[in-house]
């Protein structure tokens, strides 16, 4: 999927076009057999991510192995669960076509970054380093996947190169585009006799000939892809004329082209181009390891933030802004569909009758003077309703044959008319504890004086406690005058 989609292409699909739950918001890129569209799902919030949506093309869609192919390539892609593969997410079909749903990797792939117009930019070696080791984890889970039983699926992707390794602006590396993997128990035809499948500069000896192919053809690829990527130069050349360099193998090692080259990681080269898959590395793994001991071994730390700065750095001003455009649409489309969203829950939750209204807790009532009533409460006047309830209540008073008026004697008037507490209560307001004073009203109903009301004065010993002090001082004050 190298060539991007634009004008002049036979596709029939448009932006804003609707495929099964999701509308198509831009071409990503167009291959051999189908087309990839950047796309999002139709939400009921709108709150959803962008992703990639392969459909076949057109001109293939009737044709059934190519349905089976793509239906094979879903297949193998949904055994694979790692961070350096590219993710699938549905396989489904809409009408007479049958879609794929992937992840969307914002950045680049890595024959994107290495072109320069019609010229190949290498990286540096350690950077060419890290993306290879990354790719290499990611082969070896495909190599290592399983199916539900526990059986190995024997995947072996037979495409990897420069534009199946994407890259994202975040330092992500991802093996991609599993179209043409070999895999048990694949719905579409074999190879045929004379065909060969993947790129002419990046297949082994055994898989030209039609013998018998294993992980280690993805690890000749990965040593083409290390090569390419460390000096801007295909190890035997591109197209049909590259088979009899390949079969012979015939190249250059890449001391010959720079003296200065790495010997060590020459040596991790060449024995990943072995003519003989019998001296190469046994799995991806262990060709991840060598990598990952030769950047050690020089104290080359690169992770993450480095692959984002080389994306950063060597992203082409049109996939920069094609990326931004598609992010932009991607937000409108967010936006639309959530103000959408939020208008069919604002018209789905319309306030009813009795929707804000809550019942008080059992034994509250709004008024102290006996009404069972229940009071509601509505959310949106709260505050207010607490106000007025305060309002309502009115303070307890006895009443005539209640059976707490025997227990407090009549208070005194004070000179200022306020009634004056007793020091203590007689004889008669003294009652046994027992049944009766169940009719007590709650202790909740007892509310304390007004503000206004005045305050209580002090008892007569304590006033007299006052006057003999204070007599006491004059006392002394009058003896001290006289001496």
């Amino acid at each position: 999927m190298n060539d991007t989609v634009g004008e002049g292409t036979s596709s029939r699909l448009r932006p804003g076009e609707r495929i099964g739950r999701y509308r198509l918001l831009a071409p990503l890129a167009s291959g051999g057999m189908a087309e990839v569209w950047a796309a999002k799902p139709d939400g009921r919030l709108g709150l959803s991510r962008t992703v990639a949506l392969k459909v076949v093309r057109a001109e293939y869609a009737a044709d059934s192995e190519y349905t089976r192919m793509l239906i094979d390539e879903a297949t193998v892609a949904s055994a694979i669960h790692h961070p350096n593969v590219c993710d699938l997410l549905e396989l489904d079909r809409h009408e007479e076509l049958i879609f794929m749903v992937m992840e969307w990797i914002a950045g680049d792939s890595l024959a994107g970054l290495l072109h320069k117009g019609s010229e190949i930019a290498p990286l540096k070696y350690h950077l060419a380093a890290r993306i290879v080791a990354d790719a290499c984890a990611g082969a070896h889970a495909a190599h290592e996947a399983t199916d539900q039983e526990g059986a190995p699926l024997g995947i072996v992707h037979r495409d990897i190169s420069p534009p199946n390794i994407l890259l994202s602006l975040q330092g992500q590396v991802k093996v991609s585009d599993f179209g043409i993997a070999k895999a048990r128990h694949q719905l579409h035809s074999r190879t045929k006799t004379g065909e060969v499948k993947g790129k002419f500069a990046y297949v082994p000896p055994e898989q030209i000939v039609g013998g018998a192919v294993d992980r280690r053809a993805d690890v000749y690829a990965l040593g083409c892809v290390l090569y390419v990527a460390t000096l801007g130069l295909r190890p035997f050349g591109s197209g049909p004329q590259a088979m009899h360099k390949i079969l012979e193998g015939e190249y250059r090692k890449p001391s010959e082209l720079k003296p200065n080259y790495p010997k060590d990681l020459e040596a991790i080269i060449v024995t990943a181009l072995a003519q003989d898959a019998e001296n190469r590395f046994p799995t991806a793994n262990a060709m991840r390891l060598a990598l990952e001991e030769w950047m050690a071994d020089r104290e080359q730390v690169i992770g993450a933030p480095e692959i984002a700065h080389l994306v950063q750095r060597r992203l082409s001003t049109t996939k920069r802004a094609a990326i931004e455009e598609l992010r932009k649409l991607s937000r409108a489309s967010t936006l639309s569909l959530l103000a959408r969203g939020l208008e069919i829950v604002e018209r789905e939750q319309t306030p009813t009758a009795g929707s804000g209204l809550v019942a008080a807790p059992s034994g509250w009532s709004g008024r102290a003077t006996g009404e069972s009533e229940p009071t509601f409460v509505d959310h949106e006047g709260a505050i207010e309703g607490k106000r007025k309830s305060m309002r309502s209540i009115r303070p307890w008073t006895l009443q005539a044959g209640d059976p707490l008026a025997a227990t407090l004697r009549p208070s005194k008037r004070s000179r200022s008319g306020h009634p004056r507490p007793s020091a203590r209560p007689t004889r008669t307001s003294v009652k046994p504890r027992g049944p009766k004073l169940a009719n007590r009203p709650p202790a909740a109903a007892q509310l304390p004086p007004p503000a206004n009301a005045a305050p209580d004065r002090p008892s007569s010993t304590l006033l007299l406690l006052l006057g003999t002090i204070i007599l006491l001082l004059l006392a002394l004050i009058v003896l001290l005058a006289i001496r």
